[in-house]
């Protein structure tokens, strides 16, 4: 968690990622009360998976985002049937490009 949305804390990320890929760990993580206030640089603070939420920068409930650094190795927990594609069976996602 970047940002602690009770008590206001911002963890030091970039040190946490560092220990998490000394351990060979994958590391994720929540912005959702930071990102649109405080700057988030996902190569700088070796973040391989970072999720948000549309709600906090006046966009709709329910709908959020995952970054997912290109590489990061990600297996499904559950597949899907015929009609989904193989996909898992969950609300569908599209791809979001940042320039």
């Amino acid at each position: 968690m970047h940002v602690n949305n009770e008590v206001g804390t911002v963890n030091d990320i970039q040190a946490i990622s560092e220990i998490a890929h000394d351990h060979g760990a994958i590391f994720h993580t929540d912005a959702v009360q930071s990102f649109g206030k405080l700057p988030i640089n996902v190569r700088a603070m070796g973040i391989d998976m970072l999720s948000l939420s549309g709600h906090k920068i006046y966009g709709p409930k329910g709908i959020g985002a995952l970054y997912v650094r290109k590489g990061t190795n990600l297996h499904p927990r559950q597949f899907g049937g015929h009609q989904e594609s193989g996909c898992a069976p969950e609300p569908r996602t599209c791809r979001v490009s940042l320039a």
